[in-house]
């Protein structure tokens, strides 16, 4: 067979031959594979074999589409996007502020512990680092200091581990030899612009250096997602009132929320802090908590991550708060659903969505007497998993390039 059009068939057909083998033994099993690239040959072309042989209908390229194809008719299918993401009960956060060297001890750690796509495929934990840009006695780059912090290049690598990257402020303090003095705007927009210089990576979040009002709003003014401190919040939601350390996702303002968290040097206090607050998350649904250092204590954290694996039994995320925050925007996105035969065909429309996403990835749970045997990209999706059992499918689409 000629080479490339084995590859087309390898590329759409893996998950429905695997998940035929599973049939013939009365089990199906998930599926997950790469889809074609958008400049690929096979984009923006439609399998017309389920339409009679009838003209596809033409594709929107500003559009997400893809199609859930089924064992056999699927009249009844309807799908529903997931509250979180993988369809999971809550979710926690890990930052390090100023550029922390001890955050490649937590990457370490952290790459080796796993939570699944809710189709038998791991994702490892991922946290996020706080950047500072520049000295505020010599005015050199944070990122060009690595015997002292997290080099540019090193950022790179967190973040193909899934990490992200949170503006700190150009300027940590607003006094000493160079200064933005309390401009914080200022301070934020520079800031993003270098790392976008450098890493070539757009932020969406900030951590308030110290306890300076002013700069969750000037953050938010901005257009990030979330702002992070464990006592400035300048009025704004949900770090108001009486401090929870679990707190209901629910409560967070979609389009700009002012995060508390656990913060502490003290590893051996985090370890009392964290093992208590998720002995509660794992009974509450769509709920989180955060935390943050400077530093870290392997040790404390082994364990930490150790019992948090062992009793959230798969249900939570351990993840970067600008991830879950960008999954809830993709979440409120206009989406159609169009059954025809055995094929639902679901289009998702970005254009409100700001260009500075990163993670533009979806979870829908999709209910059908049929099951699932594949899935098929129409456009703009980089992958997807489906668990047939459950019903669960995930599509994936990252911005890694802006500039």
């Amino acid at each position: 067979m000629h080479l490339l059009l084995g590859l087309v068939v390898i590329t759409f057909s893996f998950c429905a031959e695997s998940c035929q083998k599973g049939e013939n033994h009365g089990q199906l099993t998930p599926g997950s594979y790469n889809l074609p690239p958008e400049d690929s040959s096979t984009t923006n072309k439609t399998d017309t074999s389920h339409h009679d042989n009838t003209s596809p209908e033409p594709l929107d390229p500003t559009k997400m589409s893809f199609e859930v194809v089924f064992s056999n008719t699927a009249d009844d299918a309807k799908a529903t996007v997931a509250e979180l993401k993988y369809n999971k009960n809550g979710w926690v956060s890990l930052e390090f502020d100023d550029n922390s060297l001890d955050a490649l001890k937590a990457e370490e750690l952290l790459k080796g512990k796993f939570y699944t796509d809710g189709c038998g495929n791991n994702v490892p934990y991922a946290a996020a680092l706080a950047v500072i840009g520049r000295s505020n006695y010599n005015n050199q780059e944070m990122g060009t200091m690595g015997d002292y912090y997290v080099t540019y290049a090193q950022m790179k690598t967190m973040i193909g581990l899934g990490w992200d990257i949170e503006n700190h402020s150009l300027y940590h303090e607003p006094t000493g030899n160079y200064n933005n003095g309390t401009d914080w705007a200022k301070n934020i927009s520079e800031m993003n612009a270098l790392i976008l210089q450098k890493i070539n990576y757009n932020m969406n979040g900030a951590v308030v250096p110290v306890n300076y009002s002013g700069f969750p709003t000037a953050a938010k003014n901005f257009g990030y997602l979330f702002s992070s401190s464990e006592s400035t919040f300048d009025n704004l939601a949900p770090g108001l009132g009486d401090y929870q350390k679990v707190a209901s996702f629910n409560l967070a303002p979609l389009t700009f929320s002012a995060f508390n968290r656990i913060f502490n040097d003290d590893w051996s206090k985090m370890e009392t802090d964290v093992k208590s607050a998720t002995a509660t998350l794992i009974t509450r649904k769509n709920s989180y908590f955060r935390l943050g250092s400077h530093k870290v204590n392997i040790n404390n954290l082994q364990n930490i991550l150790d019992n948090f694996s062992s009793v959230t039994k798969d249900n939570i995320l351990f993840l970067s708060t600008r991830e879950i925050m960008e999954y809830r925007v993709m979440a409120k996105l206009p989406i159609t659903y169009k059954t025809e035969a055995n094929i639902l065909k679901v289009v998702i429309d970005p254009k409100t969505l700001p260009d500075r996403f990163r993670w533009r990835d979806l979870s829908f749970i999709v209910t059908s007497k049929a099951k699932i045997t594949n899935i098929k990209n129409l456009n703009g999706i980089d992958k997807a998993t489906f668990n047939p059992e459950t019903g669960l499918v995930n599509i994936f689409k990252q911005k890694t390039i802006w500039q």
